[in-house]
């Protein structure tokens, strides 16, 4: 029995936007707009799992090293308790992002428009949106805009 999960995911930047991606209706969060990334492997570093989730996602290669540590968010994954260590980085020049079968749209948006347009608790329960979702949208929320505020004070 696992008593909880690990993932690590990326709020990358191109200019003053972020990449956000629609699930597929099927699996985890189905149909929900999150930012690149996904569990990490046996044997796996964090920033590994990082860069390997989002080349997967998105066909866009990055350096490890380009990856700078936000926060780590923690939600219920059904019952398991799931962490996710969340990284920042800058999309590398020229980059075009090419989704998977998993995800069915890709946007840059502004953090707070990805906020407010997706992730919005207030909306989200209005739409019967499950607590625990709800909770994980929050985090979510909370990490882009860890990383949008790291951003500013490193400019």
């Amino acid at each position: 029995m696992r008593r909880f999960e690990l993932s690590a995911s990326v709020v990358l930047w191109r200019g003053d936007e972020v990449l956000v991606m629609k699930r597929g209706a099927a699996g985890f969060a189905g149909g929900g707009w999150f930012i690149p990334g996904g569990h990490l492997e046996a044997g796996e570093r964090p920033d590994e799992a990082c860069a390997r989730e989002l080349f997967e996602e998105t066909g866009i290669a990055i350096d490890q090293a380009a990856l700078r540590l936000v926060d780590v968010m923690t939600y219920d994954a059904g019952g398991t308790t799931a962490h996710t260590i969340i990284y920042s980085a800058d999309c590398p020049g020229g980059a075009e992002c090419v989704i998977n079968d998993e995800h069915v749209a890709v946007r840059w948006m502004m953090p707070e428009a990805y906020i407010a347009r997706f992730l919005e608790s207030t909306m989200l329960r209005s739409r019967g949106i499950a607590e625990p979702a709800v909770a994980l949208a929050e985090e979510v929320a909370r990490v882009v805009r860890a990383a949008a505020a790291l951003r500013l004070a490193r400019a």
